[in-house]
């Protein structure tokens, strides 16, 4: 369910997204954190039986590079395998272009996808097959990251890396010497063989973090000290290479074979780091260490995200290298490395650089981390299952979001409902820091200001800036939606809706299409009430919003919860679901509604600070205006404690 939930938030809108989500799917499959039958009934439904051109051929290379790396087998894949004949045979829905572009690249993977079966002398016992098929996985990755190597290259690769180490320790070191050291390495091959050049990163990149981990000490406070002085040179050349390793050109073709250079590196880097800690679980007794890869990633984070001329060009395109480097090895994927990953996409040369970009462009990389950290920490959240690293992890994710919400509110505020999305309800803290957000350029008045009439502020009638993507999750039902929300005629709509809410036709219910849902109606009505003099409770919107309330308990709470996010800082949006909430309180005659409402607000207010405006406006007005007779409803002093904890929160507010 988890992984299947990443899968949902990552961004395929793109080539350059697509192959990185492949990618990480292969990842994924190769250690087994993924479910092969679920993957390829996941592919299968996207491609739509051949429809949809971009799916088909992303799951085409898919599979390919499975089979080709022995990843999976055609066994693992029947669906997409179906599919695939299909297609080539023209039996598919696609159209009649599609078959005649794919047919031969499909059918030269199944060609290749029948050699290993050839190839199968002895038939294998049903009931050893899978174990032989898993043994024959584990043991593939881990032999196979060396397995085209010339028996000399690592003599080769540590030469040189010993005449780098001595060339850092003279202290006459010029230029004319970094040149001589340059040529080298090209004979070797670096810079003019794609296989070289990888063979280099690849060995070399071991070699260093193992004699960085050799190295070590055991001081008395019982902790292994790590001499990172081989990790320190071993990067700064790393930084030369991206500067210098180039065949000339134009300066955008210098700063495009750039990108591709550090791409290279990261890319190594992140599949050794992997291919070490798998190494490291099948035969050592010692627990892996993440800190030699840690510092060799924060050198190369600092070195190339600082102020420098040379990269001036490319700055964006550097931070967007590591930022999908970063995505590939996110905790979920990698839990191994997720407290140095943390550290790093948080630290002051990445995240701040990535936010600060001109024109926003660096906002989607970082929300993208941002979701891949809150994906991994949601399923301990949601059991509320917090193991001390877990809970230590839990925490240096609140710190980001508070630097996040001092120095740049207005990005969490943009991206405030994709967030809301991947955190649990019980997270109430945590969500709060986001809604607390509010853009630099607007001061809002103190909501405990007696008689505050927030009708009258000029940013009521501004809409908010939101940056997640609204209608992804209601897509299946928005044309119905819309024809309902026009005329509010199609009235078979209303007795649909609520079935539609439901993940995958199960009994629970999706928060992020309720979450959508409830924004993109609220939207609707305001669009409804600016043109017209309209009661807001007599519109369509108000109707599939009270509908809502008929849900079961869980699912109307899911709903408030959604309702009550939009609570924020002064605009158009807390204003109106400002007024439907008190709607919902004081015209709802069932006082189950009106005791949820009441806990959906009071247990944001209970926790630490901070609290959005929008929530402080509505709960004030609610426990101080004596239409709504809040102070009245037996559940306010059911219970002793529970009668303090209100008299508390209304004495504070």
């Amino acid at each position: 369910k988890d992984m299947g939930t990443w899968s949902t938030y990552a961004p395929t809108n793109t080539e350059q997204q697509r192959r990185l989500h492949r990618t990480v799917l292969l990842l994924l499959v190769r250690s087994r954190l993924l479910s092969v039958h679920d993957l390829d009934s996941f592919l299968a439904a996207r491609a739509d039986n051949g429809s949809n051109h971009i799916w088909l051929e992303f799951s085409l290379l898919f599979i390919r590079t499975a089979f080709m790396e022995k990843i999976a087998t055609t066994a693992d894949f029947p669906k997409l395998l179906d599919l695939m004949s299909q297609v080539a045979e023209g039996r598919s829905d696609a159209s009649a272009q599609i078959p005649q572009s794919f047919r031969k690249p499909i059918l030269l993977m199944l060609e290749e996808a029948r050699v290993p079966a050839l190839q199968i002398h002895a038939p294998v016992p049903a009931s050893a097959s899978k174990s032989v098929e898993t043994q024959r996985l584990e043991s593939s990755s881990i032999a196979s990251f060396f397995r085209n190597d010339p028996t000399t290259a690592k003599q080769q690769v540590t030469a040189l890396l010993e005449g780098w180490i001595r060339l850092q320790s003279e202290p006459s070191l010029n230029e004319k010497a970094l040149a001589q050291y340059m040529i080298i390495l090209q004979r070797f091959g670096m810079g003019k063989n794609e296989e070289q050049t990888e063979r280099f990163l690849r060995n070399s990149v071991i070699i260093v973090v193992d004699a960085a981990l050799k190295s070590s000490t055991q001081r008395g406070d019982g902790k292994k000290h790590i001499n990172y002085v081989f990790i320190d040179h071993f990067a700064k050349l790393l930084g030369i290479l991206v500067r210098h390793m180039n065949a000339g050109g134009s300066a955008d073709q210098v700063n495009a074979q750039r990108l591709g250079v550090l791409n290279k590196i990261l890319g190594t880097i992140v599949r050794s780091m992997m291919w070490h800690y798998e190494s490291s679980m099948e035969g050592s007794a010692n627990p892996w260490d993440q800190r030699p890869w840690f510092r060799l990633l924060l050198n190369l984070v600092i070195d190339l995200n600082k102020p420098d001329p040379v990269f001036e060009a490319v700055r964006l395109g550097i931070l967007s290298v590591f930022g999908a480097a970063f995505h590939v090895c996110q905790p979920m994927i990698f839990p191994a490395f997720a407290f140095s990953w943390l550290e790093l996409v948080s630290h002051r040369h990445f995240l701040p650089n990535l936010i600060l970009f001109s024109d926003e462009k660096g906002w989607n990389v970082a929300h993208q981390l941002l979701i891949d950290q809150l994906l991994f920490l949601e399923p301990s959240l949601r059991r509320v299952e917090l193991t001390v690293p877990v809970k230590k992890l839990y925490e240096g994710t609140l710190r980001v979001l508070l630097v996040l919400l001092h120095d740049f509110p207005t990005f969490l505020a943009g991206f405030h409902l994709s967030f809301c999305n991947v955190i649990p309800e019980s997270c109430v803290q945590l969500r709060n820091i986001i809604l607390s957000a509010t853009p630099k350029a607007m001061n809002p008045p103190d909501p405990f200001t007696p008689n505050l009439k927030i009708d009258l502020l000029p940013e009521i009638s501004q809409s908010p800036t939101i940056l997640s993507n609204i209608l992804s999750p209601i897509a299946s039902f928005r044309g119905h939606l819309d024809a309902f929300l026009k005329d509010g005629q199609r009235r078979n709509f209303l007795l649909e809706l609520l079935p539609l809410l439901h993940r995958d036709g199960g009994a629970e219910i999706d928060v992020p299409k309720v979450n959508s849902l409830v924004v993109y109606v609220g939207a609707h009505a305001l669009a409804r009430l600016q043109n017209s003099q309209i009661s807001l409770t007599r519109t369509p919107e108000m109707e599939v919003i009270q509908k809502l309330m008929e849900l079961e308990d869980r699912g109307r709470y899911v709903c408030l919860n959604a309702i009550v996010n939009q609570l924020r800082y002064p605009s158009s949006h807390t204003h109106y679901f400002s007024c439907v909430v008190l709607y919902l309180f004081s015209e709802f005659k069932s006082v189950a509604v009106k005791e949820q409402v009441t806990r959906v607000l009071l247990e944001r207010l209970i926790v630490n600070r901070p609290h959005p405006w929008g929530l402080l406006i509505t709960f004030i007005e609610l426990v101080k205006n004596q239409r709504y007779g809040f102070w009245n409803y037996p559940f306010t002093r059911c219970a002793t404690e529970i009668e303090k904890v209100f008299e508390s929160v209304a004495r504070s507010c």
